[in-house]
């Protein structure tokens, strides 16, 4: 997990292809796409079903990718992809 300020986590998360549902609320269910990370986007279908959930939402855990991905970034991820192109420029 990234930080100790990010209050994000979710009420359940699921995985149907190659998307990540992302339930925040009972009105509001986040769909993105596998390529958010370099190394789900490399994942079979299997290896990506394969998942743990961290904590009370705070997070998700692929243990045979090794990948660890925190709610603040599944929920935010177009602050992040802003953040990086501002890095780039």
């Amino acid at each position: 997990m990234n930080s100790s300020e990010d209050n994000s986590s979710f009420k359940s998360f699921s995985v149907k292809g190659s998307f990540l549902f992302i339930q925040i609320d009972a009105k509001t269910t986040l769909k993105r796409h596998k390529s958010i990370s370099k190394r789900l986007a490399k994942t079979t279908a299997a290896q990506l079903t394969r998942f743990e959930i961290l904590g009370d939402g705070e997070g998700v855990h692929w243990p045979l990718l090794d990948e660890d991905i925190s709610a603040d970034f599944l929920i935010n991820y177009e602050k992040y992809q802003a953040n990086n192109s501002k890095k780039a420029a």
